[in-house]
């Protein structure tokens, strides 16, 4: 026996060791596929994060120039942020400076700890103005489930309570992380001052506010020191309800008159004026943000919240719903479900179009190859640590059709040995140990195919696809085990002839399929190398067409995301107030829910949404901002609404944009083009802005162009006269509470408790 078959001998007479490795990596896969970590996307680095500064009173200009540069020097000197696509945005009293770290940093945390602690230091070096200046790096972290708690009756604390109810039940899961609160409106202690009364006392708000601020204000009182003990010292706090806030003096003279806080105004607990807010289907809501540990399958963590949420809404009462916006576990559970059923299509296709070539023996051989590659890929996946995934399933899916060539081609060596009178078992051997360097060249030429995606992809698009290579290489080099070491027993145990039969009389032995199709291939062969001019010509003339069509087909880095959801942005300019924004996104509610098909409305007043998706960045909101995820009875239904709507609403109210954002697998792409300008004069920006500006919309195509730089929002500028400032002991800090109480509101914390004055 030639040598080259001695492994393929070895297994054909040691089948039982085989059938039993086969058989339990097979229930090992069918095991792994359910146990084996799930999500819906890959593990990969969100590099973004951002960095904000308060700086109260601060006109945009001033921000820009007396903390946005020298924070953005400071920043620089990190040599792992990117700095060109690193920038920032000045607004009154705030900045945010977005930033991006560099391709090739795979420890963000570490990154970001380090920067965390040197902005800590730096803060320091800007205005005494600036109250805070944090950064936030958890961009990356991706809802696994979002949860409405809905109610039209119950009051925001009420709500809140049940909230905490649920948290508390989910904390005792195992993969449950962080969980995150949106829409939460929290009670104040609101201070009205009578004008009248307090300037009949002779007093004024800043006197009031210095009495609020310093009787509010309890630090540190040292200790009693002797020789047996060290006593701390504290002083109780002499705010601790609205009725002491109502006693507390804030005047007395000599004679032991006494004015105190209730003489002047009333004190009243109340829930704020909304800045952001929360609806799902036009109901007061509150919105649980659930997300999974890294290492869990997600649909065990589904299937794990949903047992606690099911238990839970029997204790509510009911006038209290909950309602699941965005389910993870779900999506992945489908796409398991789908890549099952492609796998069953995979099967009858091979089988069915075997059969119509071969005798059904043949086509059972060649058909059971591929459940068992599949299942003995999903055991290695799971013993390398390699998760099921959007990127790995569609790697799985792509591989359906080849797994099954190389068994195939040992069947066909086999069939051919068996009509050339070869004894099954010396056929099986020989077909499988000739073959042997063709599939493995053919299969090594196909699973290294996709690597080059590994060097010429950098940051999150690498991280993205990583998987997908190896997954394809490991799933053909199981295909290929399966036909040389397997096979062959199969192929001896069930095909016990081939194609032909020599005893038959040749005058009356009839054409197969395979004969047919074999004649009209030589056939055509013939008439190719009888024309050559003709035949390359026709070759030629067939690439060409494939190139000019190649040139016509849309072109997408990345596909649309095949879900029953999508988002809704709105957009007003800056300085819009939130109710002129409410009753664009109330407007658009009303029009949306005439339309069956749409299942769900979730509204964020002024805010954005978490990431419900992994490649769908949050968005900053603002009183001129909101956003809607909205869910749909089918993957079908959203297309069809989003090609019926985006269009028409995009402008349908004055001085907004509404923007219907399909759900895709690009990260963190707001724009289909984007130009960024550069330079240290923002004035010659805006020119060179506005020019480009203008000769883009001379184009048919964009739906909306628009620049990151926001409409001038005006302001009133008050400017106090030195000499009669003085004169009458008035300073900008009281003209500032003066005007606050008169024409806003300024916070205390009073303490530790929010209180808001009003006059």
């Amino acid at each position: 026996m030639n040598t080259k078959n001695n492994f393929i001998a070895v297994a054909m007479k040691y089948n039982k060791i085989v059938f039993l490795l086969i058989s339990a990596l097979i229930i090992y896969g069918v095991y792994a596929l359910f146990k084996m970590p799930k999500q819906e996307f890959p593990a990969f680095t969100i590099r973004q994060g951002i960095v904000v500064a308060v700086y109260p009173g601060a006109t945009s200009e001033e921000v820009e120039e007396q903390v946005a540069k020298p924070l953005e020097n400071y920043l620089f000197t990190y040599k792992e942020i990117k700095k060109s696509k690193t920038y920032s945005q000045s607004r009154d009293g705030m900045l945010y400076i977005f930033v991006e770290l560099n391709d090739d940093i795979k420890n963000k945390t570490e990154v970001w700890s380090k920067i965390k602690l040197g902005l800590s230091d730096f803060k320091m070096k800007l205005p005494s103005g600036v109250l805070a200046l944090a950064a936030n790096d958890d961009f990356g972290d991706t809802s696994a489930l979002l949860i409405a708690l809905e109610s039209d009756t119950k009051t925001y604390r009420q709500m809140r309570l049940y909230m905490e109810d649920l948290e508390s039940r989910l904390r005792s899961i195992e993969s449950v992380s962080n969980l995150r609160r949106y829409g939460e409106q929290n009670e104040q202690i609101s201070i009205y001052v009578d004008k009248e009364k307090i300037a009949s006392y002779g007093l004024n708000i800043y006197s009031l506010y210095q009495t609020l601020v310093a009787k509010g204000f309890v630090g540190p009182a040292g200790k009693i020191d002797n020789q047996n003990l060290s006593i701390p010292v504290h002083i109780d706090r002499p705010f601790t309800s609205e009725y002491d806030l109502q006693e507390q003096i804030i005047y007395s003279d000599p004679t032991g008159n006494q004015i105190r806080l209730k003489d002047v105004g009333k004190i009243v607990r109340e829930y704020p004026k909304a800045n952001t807010y929360t609806l799902n289907n036009n109901h007061k809501s509150l919105i649980l943000s659930t997300e999974m540990r890294e290492g869990y399958n997600i649909v065990d963590y589904g299937k794990s919240v949903n047992k606690v949420l099911e238990k839970f809404e029997k204790t509510l009462p009911n006038d209290v719903k909950v309602f699941r916006i965005a389910d993870q576990p779900q999506v992945v559970d489908h796409s398991i479900h789908t890549f099952l059923e492609e796998l069953g299509i995979a099967i009858l296709a091979v089988v069915l179009v075997t059969v119509a070539l071969m005798p059904l023996r043949v086509a059972a051989v060649a058909g059971s190859t591929i459940p068992v590659s599949i299942f003995i890929t999903l055991a290695l996946m799971f013993v390398f640590g390699i998760e099921l995934n959007t990127v790995t399933l569609a790697a799985l899916i792509v591989v359906l059709g080849m797994i099954v060539d190389n068994s195939i081609v040992i069947l066909d060596g086999y069939l051919e040995k068996l009509d050339e009178g070869i004894p099954r078992k010396e056929a099986a051997i020989q077909s499988a140990g000739e073959y042997f360097k063709a599939v493995l060249s053919a299969t090594l030429a196909i699973g290294i195919t996709f690597f080059p995606f590994l060097l010429t992809l950098t940051g999150q698009m690498r991280d993205f696809v990583s998987a997908f290579p190896w997954t394809v290489l490991l799933a053909l080099g199981v295909s290929l085990a399966v036909a040389i070491l397997f096979v062959p027993f199969l192929m001896y145990i069930f095909i016990n002839k081939g194609l032909y039969n020599p005893n038959a009389d040749p005058s009356k032995k009839g054409k197969s399929v395979m004969d047919r199709i074999q004649s009209v291939y030589d056939s055509l062969l013939e008439k190719i190398f009888k024309f050559p001019k003709i035949s390359f010509a026709v070759g030629t003339l067939v690439g060409l067409s494939g190139v000019a069509l190649f040139l016509k087909v849309p072109l997408k880095l990345m596909p649309f995301a095949e879900r029953n959801q999508f988002a809704i942005e709105i957009f007003l300019p800056n300085g819009t107030s939130i109710n002129e924004t409410e009753k664009v996104a109330l407007d658009l509610q009303k029009e949306l829910k005439k339309d069956k098909r749409i299942t769900s409305l979730t509204l964020f007043m002024g805010s954005g949404s978490p990431r419900f998706q992994t490649t769908y960045a949050p968005k900053i909101g603002g009183s001129n901002f909101a956003q809607y995820i909205v869910n749909t009875e089918s993957a079908e239904a959203t297309v069809d609404i989003m090609n019926e709507n985006a269009t028409k609403m995009a402008y349908r109210y004055p001085n907004a944009f509404v923007k219907f954002k399909q759900l895709d697998y690009q990260a963190n792409v707001d724009a289909d083009s984007e130009i960024r300008l550069t330079g240290n004069n923002i004035a010659d920006l805006k020119m060179v802005a506005q020019k480009l500006e203008y000769e883009l919309k001379k184009m048919d195509t964009p739906l909306r162009i628009y620049t990151n730089y926001q409409e001038p929002l005006p302001d009133v500028r008050v400017a106090l006269d030195p000499v009669e400032s003085n004169r009458l002991g008035i300073n900008e800090g009281t003209l500032g509470v003066n005007l606050a109480s008169r024409f806003g509101e300024f916070l205390l914390l009073l303490s530790g408790k929010k209180i808001i004055m009003f006059r």
